[in-house]
C-alpha cells in the first residue's frame, strides 16, 4: 500500500531558516551581496544574539571566506548596525495605496491587513526582537527608527483618520485624537509572539476580524454603530502550549 507524507505548514522559524541559507560561492553585484550578508547576519544574530554570533559563521552562511566578509564589513558591530539600519527606511505612504475614498470600513480593513501582514513576516519579527534585545547597544539607531519609521506611520494614520471622519462633526473619537491606539492589538500580538514564540497559539483570523470591528466602532458616528447588547464576540484564543 502506498503512503503519502503529510505536508506541514512552515513555521516562522522554518521560513526564517530560508533567509541566509548557505550557498555556493558565486559572484554577484556588491549591493546584492550586501543584502545577502545582512540576511545571513539576521539569521545568526536571531539564533545566537549579538555576543555569541561569530563573523566566521556569518561568512559560512554567505558562502564567503572571512576575508570576503570583512571586505564589506570591518567588524561585527558595523554589520549589526547595518542590519538594523536597513529596517529604518521611512515608509512610502504613496506606495501604500490607501483605499479611496477614505471610508471607515475599507480603511479599517486595509489598515489591519497592513499590520498583520507585517506581523506574519519572520524578518520583521526577528528584527524587532533584535531591537528589543540589543537596543541599549545602539540607542542612536532606536531613536532613528522612532523618527523615520514610527512617527511617519502615526502621522499617516492621523491624517487618514481625520479624513475618514471629516463629515461627522462633534467631538472626534479618541482614536482620531490618539491614532497610536489603532496599533495596540497588533503590538500585543507581536509582544506575545516575541515572548512565547512557537509556544503561542493565536486565532489570527479572529483577531484580525475583532481589530477591524474595533476600529469601525471607534471611527464611525455613534448613531451608525450597531448596538452592542447581546453581541457575542468571544476573545481570540491566546494560550501558551
Amino acid at each position: 500500500m502506498e503512503t503519502t507524507s503529510q505536508s506541514t505548514v512552515p513555521t516562522d522559524a522554518d521560513r526564517l531558516h530560508e533567509i541566509g541559507r548557505p550557498s555556493v560561492r558565486i559572484r554577484m553585484p556588491a549591493d546584492k551581496r550586501i543584502q545577502q550578508i545582512l540576511d545571513c547576519a539576521l539569521r545568526e544574530f536571531s539564533e545566537h544574539g549579538f555576543q555569541r554570533a561569530r563573523m566566521d559563521d556569518i561568512a559560512q552562511r554567505c558562502g564567503l571566506s572571512k576575508g570576503g566578509l570583512y571586505a564589506h564589513f570591518n567588524s561585527k558591530d558595523a554589520l549589526f548596525e547595518a542590519l538594523l539600519t536597513r529596517s529604518i527606511a521611512p515608509p512610502d505612504v504613496k506606495a501604500m495605496n490607501l483605499p479611496r475614498p477614505l471610508e471607515v470600513q475599507p480603511l479599517a480593513t486595509w489598515l489591519v491587513d497592513q499590520m498583520y501582514d507585517a506581523l506574519a513576516n519572520p524578518r520583521t519579527v526577528a528584527t524587532m526582537r533584535l531591537l528589543i534585545a540589543e537596543g541599549a547597544r545602539v540607542p542612536h539607531l532606536v531613536k532613528l527608527w522612532s523618527k523615520h519609521v514610527s512617527e511617519p506611520q502615526m502621522a499617516m494614520l492621523a491624517e487618514a483618520f481625520h479624513e475618514s471622519t471629516a463629515g461627522q462633526g462633534g467631538t472626534r473619537s479618541v482614536i482620531v485624537r490618539e491614532p497610536w491606539l489603532a496599533a495596540a492589538p497588533v503590538l500585543h500580538a507581536l509582544l506575545s509572539q516575541l515572548i512565547l514564540g512557537e509556544h503561542l497559539e493565536i486565532d489570527m483570523a479572529h483577531m484580525r476580524k475583532a481589530h477591524v470591528e474595533m476600529l469601525c466602532e471607534l471611527l464611525e458616528p455613534a448613531a451608525k454603530q450597531a448596538p452592542s447588547a447581546g453581541h457575542d464576540f468571544p476573545s481570540a484564543r491566546r494560550t501558551a502550549r
